[in-house]
């Protein structure tokens, strides 16, 4: 029910099916929903778009231009930045409602067209070419809001007759399904998933109202001058679709995947997941993706410093081709993330959404130098030696105290920047001072065991001293990783 309230309301502001499919279909190819839950959100984006048909009918002019004053206002009045894009898009809402108010303009010669009417009359009795006929006029007018509004007016003006226009709101619903279907076509697989499932409720529950029609018909005719009418009509149909199909989300998910197989995967992992260069022209909306790719490097990173724990922890060194590919992966993860962030900042944007991209670049950059180093660390115990990497109890003890520093300092960085949260970074710099401390510390140990002649500890003095220099530097990228604010 969640998914279904938001693609309402989300509608019911874009007053566009085909952007909210676009959105879902964008988070359902990456993942991020199920098709389940796509399906549910594209319900209540069809019963969004009858909420705005009712809105529209009435002379939305007024509200137009109240949004766009408002947007103007809020947007170069106020200092506060979240402020600043609400009023950005409350001024795109009032663009959108001046465009509806256009295309009802337009269309009112299409009430006198002597052509239409013509045609009108030849389909009064064609039902499934009058289906199919406003299916074709809804798909190329790429707005099923404003066909029901004007099929709307021509029933309530006699232009058509009540059950023509009956006919003719299935066929709008309809018709309003082919944009969302192209325009996901690049998404394939999963993220097409939602707005076939959607074309294929209300071709059903079109095919099977058909016979109905009549019985609508003749218990609407003695209001058959009132405009609202046809709205309403469209309303009951999106209503009547989601109390139908709604409960049945999950087996029409199945079913679609069984239908419209994903794609065989590759053998290569791609690059990167969440860098969508469609949005790039949308910062805000880019950065966040930016953002989620540096939460996948710091997994890579964590996978390598597990590694290294686990080798130290059961004394034996760890194989180091997983570093290796994960070091590898963090590397060009960074290079797409750089590049990324070069072509938003070509952009027109603002002056914080570029002051959070060279941030993101940054925090990028020290990511990439402490993932270098873990994984230098992971192939310099893993050198093949029997006798220099078997540390002493004390030696691996104080190696793992240190590592836990490590770890915890990954995990709270990327967090501490993204929040710009000083009481975090208070609590990073303490853990440095500990951590070097800790170093000195094992230094001083790892003398006193050489001068008296403790055997693990002569042959790991090397190794010992390489990996504590790694780690004061490892720390050091952390620090300053955790001082970049976003």
């Amino acid at each position: 029910m969640s998914s279904f309230a938001v693609g309402m309301v989300v509608t019911i502001f874009l007053q566009s099916s085909t952007a909210t499919a676009l959105i879902v279909s964008s988070f359902a190819a990456k993942g991020l929903v199920t098709t389940a839950a796509a399906l549910a959100v594209m319900l209540g984006a069809d019963v969004g778009t009858s909420i705005a048909a009712q809105i529209l009918s009435f002379n939305p002019t007024w509200m137009a231009y109240t949004a766009m004053l408002l947007g103007y206002v809020l947007h170069e009045r106020s200092e506060n930045y979240a402020r600043r894009q609400i009023g950005r898009a409350v001024l795109g809402l009032g663009l959108v409602l001046i465009s509806l108010s256009l295309i009802r303009a337009s269309s009112e010669p299409l009430r006198e067209s002597e052509v239409l009417t013509f045609i009108f009359a030849a389909l009064d009795n064609e039902v499934l070419l009058t289906l199919f006929f406003a299916a074709i006029l809804t798909w190329l007018a790429h707005s099923s809001v404003a066909m029901v509004l004007l099929i709307a007016t021509m029933a309530a003006s006699g232009v058509i007759p009540m059950g023509t226009g009956v006919i003719m709101v299935l066929g709008a619903n309809i018709g309003g399904t082919v944009p969302p279907i192209l325009a996901t076509m690049r998404a394939g697989g999963q993220g097409q998933h939602s707005a076939i499932g959607n074309a294929c409720f209300k071709l059903a529950a079109s095919l099977v109202l058909l016979p109905f029609v009549p019985l609508v018909t003749d218990a609407l005719q003695e209001h058959a001058g009132d405009p609202q009418i046809m709205l309403h009509v469209h309303t009951a149909f999106n209503v009547f679709v989601v109390l139908v199909f709604l409960p049945w989300v999950g087996p029409a998910a199945r079913l679609l995947k069984r239908c419209i197989p994903l794609p065989a995967p590759t053998d290569s992992e791609p690059v990167t997941k969440y860098l969508d260069h469609e949005l790039v022209g949308s910062p805000s909306l880019a950065l966040t993706g930016a953002t989620r790719e540096l939460y996948r490097v710091n997994e890579y990173i964590e996978d390598m410093l597990a590694l290294l724990t686990n080798g130290i922890e059961s004394n034996i060194p760890p194989d180091p081709r997983p570093a290796r590919e994960n070091r590898a992966r963090v590397s060009r993860i960074v290079e797409e993330i750089r590049l990324y962030l070069t072509k938003i900042t070509r952009e027109e944007i603002s002056e914080a959404d570029s002051a959070a991209a060279i941030n993101l670049l940054l925090l990028s950059t020290n990511l990439s130098h402490v993932s270098d180093l873990i994984a230098n660390a992971v192939e310099s115990y893993a050198a093949p030696s029997e006798e220099k990497n078997r540390f002493s109890a004390n030696g691996a003890e104080e190696l793992l105290e240190m590592l836990e520093l490590i770890r915890n300092g990954v995990r709270i960085a990327l967090s501490a920047s993204l929040q710009n949260d000083n009481r975090v970074r208070k609590g990073i710099q303490k853990q440095r001072k500990e951590l070097e401390r800790l170093v000195d510390k094992s230094r001083l140990a790892h003398f006193n065991r050489l001068e008296e002649r403790e055997i693990s500890s002569i042959n790991t003095t090397s190794l010992h001293n390489e990996l504590l220099r790694d780690f004061s530097r490892i720390y050091y990228h952390i620090l300053t990783a955790s001082k970049v604010g976003v």
